[in-house]
């Protein structure tokens, strides 16, 4: 393995001729002519971008060669992206951008690399930051459940595990900087730990991506994409405010960031303070306050070599547990966690490295993440663990022209599990280290047809040095390895400009986590019992997608069956343990999860826009019996209300929106049956601007009518409590900015 790193690290820092140009030209608007001012003009891939000034002219110097795809945006007009191929010499390019109510999608990077949306075989779904901000949720996590097919496993509102059609846990990826997060992810009770700030966009893979990103992948991948770095020759700031009335909690955010002519950099920190959230019937959840913390630095450089970046991101917090014990001696409704709370601390470092060579493009990413996970009791830690993770990726990327291009790449990854000493142990110190090899390719014929095909194996050693066998406390070990070999094809059909068709099948793969192989005593609220025997899991799923779109309307409709081998899930059993808590065993079984996602964009003017979706998920064991966690049936609308500028308040809107999630029966035994509820929201926003100053100020409701009701995903329903009640937000931005050079 050293030896294939140093060689790859030789071949990118071989003797490289290289030259820089620069593209500039002019924006016009293409029915009257007019010159644009302020159209974003971003190149994704260099993170460079720029705005055009009064004249409606932009300029990008220092590039490198090669070919690179250019993003042209301005909020009302559909947004151009132009593959141009740098060269020695500068490089006009003049664009006419045509105004269009439908919303028109940006460059993605989850899947093949930086291209068009409509070029993916793998269907990728892509939500921007200042959508997010459009409702009073508190967690970022829980935002995202306004895509179709994507819910959340949720314990109060600092505690989200994401289930992406009917799969959660150790079956979803969450990439924070591009690396996959290791995050104990096999308790439904362990969130996240992704900052409400600094991230411009979230993408989402439904369905097998192990071809991308190896195992774990089998119900899909959210990648949280760090937000650009500011334009060259600028530095910008914003500080943002927020308060929620359900927890009687505020936020604060502050970030800086600039870019010179080569170097860029940036900063950005905050905190969180909720209290404990009130049910809508009026009652206190007890002991379900969190407190936040939150630091990101980054820097990086432009060079005639290629660009390069560094991250750090760290996050604390303390977050507070709704169970029995607490429950009996929390009373006070405070922000205080003073005890039976998770004390959770994230750090992680990032390097990403490009090197461009004209048609090749060469890619060296480095990551090193601690996470520390300590629960908190009546009067001391009970649980104290660390899992520590290297991550290395190394990708050769082929582009000689616009029809063809192909992807081979070499990751890995190196993970250990560090017990400090406290009294309960969740699972043992172990070892894992994963290497694995891939290509994909993509080819385009008669330029509307995309086909897409890929291959990748994946290799695993697993080693726990210390077992509890559960016979008289004797104790083995284990030494295990796993393989697996994993394959994308599919297609998008242009059949016009309007109307294309997405088809695509893919397999994945999950081994056994440790949790699943060894866990032995009581967890929260459960007794838990490991199978030392479990198989890896292997997924099959075919997707099929609609898309539609015209001037004012847009139409989405994704199909999916997915065919699972050695399903992995917890149940329970009739035997009991020594304390008298009946056990739950890690067991498995072939099973299949089938249902579709359908969606629909209508702007009859700039003033009006209307939306609504559908998700339908069902899962099912081949023996009958039901799969857990698979999510309501649900209907989600909205009505978003656009006003005429005012002289100082500008970007006026109001939204008003509603979800009815059906009632749930088809469930397995351990789980009950959930009723149907009906949830209205609602929000206005505005932008004051006075002189040169703009402040952006929105004001949302979530559950406006205070409904009571708990979700078929909420894990608090089986001590009793209820969802949250009504909640209102305010929140504050102020934009600040301003010339740079270094």
């Amino acid at each position: 393995m050293n030896k294939i790193i140093v060689l790859l690290s030789f071949l990118l820092m071989g003797n490289f001729v290289f030259s820089q140009s620069e593209i500039k030209g002019n924006v016009l608007d293409k029915k009257n002519k007019e010159s644009m001012v302020g159209v974003s003009v971003y190149i994704p891939e260099l993170q460079r971008g720029t705005f055009t000034d009064k004249e409606g002219n932009y300029r990008l110097n220092n590039l490198p060669k090669g070919l690179f795809t250019i993003q042209f945006s301005y909020m009302g007009y559909k947004t151009q992206n132009k593959e141009v191929k740098i060269g020695d010499k500068a490089i006009t390019l003049n664009i006419m951008l045509t105004s269009t109510y439908i919303y028109t999608p940006e460059v993605i990077v989850t899947a093949m690399g930086y291209t068009s949306q409509h070029e993916n075989a793998i269907k990728v779904e892509s939500i921007k930051a200042q959508d997010l901000n459009h409702s009073a949720t508190i967690n970022i996590m829980n935002k995202l459940s306004e895509i179709p097919g994507l819910n959340m496993i949720s314990q109060g509102p600092a505690i989200s595990s994401p289930n992406i059609r009917g799969l959660s846990l150790s079956n979803v990826l969450v990439l924070n900087n591009g690396f996959r997060m290791n995050n104990y992810q096999f308790s439904e009770h362990h969130p996240y730990l992704i900052s409400n700030y600094g991230i411009s966009k979230v993408e989402l893979i439904k369905g097998p991506a192990s071809l991308l990103y190896g195992s774990d992948a089998v119900g899909g991948v959210i990648n949280f994409i760090e937000e650009q770095p500011a334009a060259v020759g600028r530095i910008e700031s914003d500080i943002n405010t927020a308060y929620y009335s359900a927890t009687n909690g505020y936020e604060t955010n502050i970030g800086v960031k600039a870019h010179g002519k080569k170097y860029y950099w940036g900063i950005r920190t905050g905190m969180q303070e909720q209290g404990d959230f009130v049910q809508g019937n009026g009652h206190l959840v007890p002991n379900s306050r969190s407190n936040d913390r939150n630091v990101q630095l980054s820097t990086g450089m432009n060079t005639k070599l290629g660009d390069f970046s560094l991250k750090y991101s760290f996050k604390k917090s303390k977050i507070g547990l709704t169970t029995p014990q607490a429950i009996l001696f929390v009373k006070d409704r405070g922000y205080n966690n003073e005890m039976w709370f998770q004390n959770l601390d994230y750090h992680q470092l990032s390097s990403k490295n490009r090197f461009y060579f004209n048609k090749v493009k060469l890619e060296s990413n480095f990551s090193f993440q601690t996470n520390r996970r300590r629960i908190f009791g009546l009067d001391k830690y009970i649980v104290d663990m660390r899992l520590q993770n290297f991550d290395y990726e190394f990708k050769a990327r082929y582009k000689p022209n616009n029809n063809y291009q192909q992807i081979v790449g070499i990751q890995g990854n190196y993970t250990q599990n560090i017990l400090a000493n406290a009294p309960i142990v969740v699972i043992p110190n172990y070892f894992q280290n994963d290497i694995s090899v891939f290509t994909l390719l993509q080819k385009d014929l008669f330029s509307k047809l995309h086909l897409q095909a890929g291959i990748r194996y994946d290799y695993r050693k697993l080693y726990i040095p210390k077992i509890n066998t559960g016979i008289s406390d004797s104790y083995s070990h284990l030494d295990t390895t796993y393989q697996s070999i994993n394959f994308t094809a599919g297609a998008t059909y242009e059949i016009n400009d309007q109307l294309f068709l997405r088809l695509n099948t893919a397999s994945a793969f999950r081994t056994p986590n440790v949790a699943e192989l060894t866990q032995d005593g009581v967890h929260e609220t459960r007794y838990e019992r490991g199978n030392i025997h479990l198989k890896s899991q292997q997924s099959h799923e075919a997707d099929l997608g609609i898309h539609f779109h015209s001037t004012k309307f847009s139409y989405d409709l994704s199909l999916f069956y997915n065919q699972i081998g050695h399903y992995i899930y917890l149940a329970p059993t009739t035997d009991t343990a020594n304390n008298g808590m009946f056990i739950f065993q890690y067991k498995q079984s072939n099973a299949k999860l089938y249902g579709f996602e359908s969606g629909l964009n209508y702007v009859p003017s700039r003033y009006f826009n209307l939306k609504a979706n559908y998700a339908y998920t069902k899962g099912i064991q081949d023996n009958g019996e039901y799969l857990p966690f698979i999510p309501q049936h649900k209907f989600q609308s909205s009505l978003n209300i656009n006003f005429k500028d005012l002289p100082i308040w500008k970007h006026n809107y109001f939204e008003i929106g509603g979800l009815y999630a059906f009632q749930q029966k088809q469930v397995p035994s351990e789980e009950k049956t959930s009723a149907a509820y009906f949830l209205l929201n609602a929000g206005l926003g505005t932008t004051l601007k006075i002189g040169r100053q703009r402040f952006n100020l929105s004001i949302f409701a979530n559950n406006l009518l205070n409904t009571t009701y708990v979700d078929h995903l909420s894990e608090l329903k089986s001590i009793g409590y209820y969802d949250m009640g009504r909640n209102i937000s305010i929140k504050l931005t102020i934009p600040l900015g301003g010339k740079y050079s270094l």
